[in-house]
């Protein structure tokens, strides 16, 4: 678990050099601003994507086409396919946002919008830089965000769960860097340009990772490790804990969206709400045993012979065709019996822990757990949070406007105020 020095430094700047333009969005009693940056690319014009509301940076548009003054690019989602098309109105771009359903193709609804130049000075733009560092034999990629005030206060992304690298992670950066917080983010070990393989890694190997990663961080922006915090978000979250414990010098910590107990127990009350309305109350005890009988085979807690002991008892079932049994040589993964609770109780420093109460990933008392045990710790500034209709991944629960997933809009500014408290001490 060592730092083992930089490779390779590629300085960028933070946006695109082109045409920057803003527009907005509006449906009721919801807004939200976004940003197009256009830019010439092996002469051809493309069309990037930014909003803070959407979590989403530079995110490359399809089929842009910029002729006679008119302009025309969609933006793919996971469930949404969005249609922009704009003609030329004075000085700016007036058009229509058209939201299609992925699934059916059918056209959901249109919204008016417009575009007005958006005239960012060079001076004004964040610099990025794209850097390579060595943890455990690994070559892994990172960017450090330079603001151009800086407080000389630093931020860290802990990386996330599954195969999500550093894009996830951001607009988030960009927005803490304009606030004069140097951050870094990374791609963990093989996701976006990393080597290795974060599948076979335990927590404590990515947690390693991420601590060379500090280390890394610390030297190359001169940042004693005491102005640096860490955030983390789901998975990201329950390491949080864990790396301050570790590293007792740094800063603080921020973790959103953390489980109150082990991964296993959050993955299996993901599960359970995922499938109550399908199985119904009268099945779904019985069905959640079986199913955790194949997590803790995953974990490798219980042999395969134990879990096929389980499911035979309820064989006969309609409802075992929607349990996950998984393959008997199926590659463990012993991240699942990972909990952040007993490293709670070892930080001493300040740490804020933010639940959204329509999580329905994690435990819905995840939050009252996490307070307990970090009221018996001997942090000097903790505070827990929870925001109403709000998601595991900190969007608001907007049924009035369903196409957009948008960030709860208290979750950035209880972060900001809550660091503006710890910066003041």
């Amino acid at each position: 678990m060592r730092f083992f020095g930089l490779l390779v430094i590629i300085c960028l700047t933070a946006t695109l050099q082109g045409q920057s333009f803003k527009g907005n969005i509006s449906h009721g009693k919801t807004s939200f601003n976004y940003q197009i940056e256009l830019a010439k690319i092996e002469g051809k014009t493309r069309a990037f994507f930014s909003s803070m509301a959407m979590n989403a940076f530079e995110i490359p548009c399809q089929n842009t086409t910029y002729d006679n003054g008119s302009l025309n690019f969609y933006v793919i989602s996971d469930f949404y396919t969005y249609e922009y098309k704009f003609l030329p109105y004075n000085r700016n771009f007036k058009g229509q946002l058209k939201v299609y359903s992925n699934e059916t193709e059918q056209l959901l609804n249109t919204f008016e919008t417009e575009l007005t130049p958006d005239n960012i000075t060079e001076s004004e733009l964040i610099e990025k830089q794209e850097l390579i560092f060595v943890s455990n034999n690994l070559k892994l990629h990172g960017t450090l965000w330079k603001p151009k005030n800086p407080i000389k206060k630093g931020l860290f992304y802990v990386t996330s769960s599954q195969g999500n690298d550093r894009s996830g992670t951001n607009a988030e950066a960009q927005y803490f860097a304009d606030l004069g917080y140097t951050v870094f983010n990374y791609d963990k070990r093989g996701t976006g340009k990393s080597e290795g393989d974060w599948q076979s890694a335990t927590i404590e190997e990515l947690c390693a990772d991420d601590i060379n990663a500090l280390e890394f961080f610390s030297k190359i922006s001169s940042l004693p490790l005491s102005e640096i915090g860490i955030k983390g978000s789901s998975q990201g979250g329950i390491k949080i804990p864990y790396i301050l414990s570790k590293v007792p010098d740094l800063g603080f910590g921020v973790s959103i969206s953390c489980p109150g107990g082990t991964i296993l127990e959050s993955d299996l009350n993901h599960w359970k709400n995922l499938n109550y309305d399908l199985l119904g109350k009268a099945n779904i005890d019985r069905a959640l045993n079986v199913q955790k009988a194949g997590y803790d085979y995953l974990a490798g807690n219980i042999s395969y012979e134990s879990l096929l002991t389980i499911k035979n008892e309820n064989g006969k079932e309609n409802w075992l065709k929607h349990i996950w049994i998984p393959e008997e040589g199926v590659q463990k993964d012993y991240k699942l019996n990972f909990s952040g609770l007993p490293y709670f109780e070892k930080i001493t420093q300040p740490i804020l822990v933010i639940q959204g109460l329509s999580d329905e990933i994690i435990p819905m008392d995840s939050y009252k757990t996490i307070e307990k045990v970090i009221s018996k710790s001997n942090s000097n500034n903790y505070k827990v949070i929870t925001l109403k209709n709000t998601s595991h991944s900190m969007t608001s629960v907007n049924n009035e406007f369903p196409y957009f997933e948008l960030l709860t809009p208290e979750y950035l500014t209880v972060i900001t105020n809550w660091l503006k408290v710890i910066e003041a001490r």
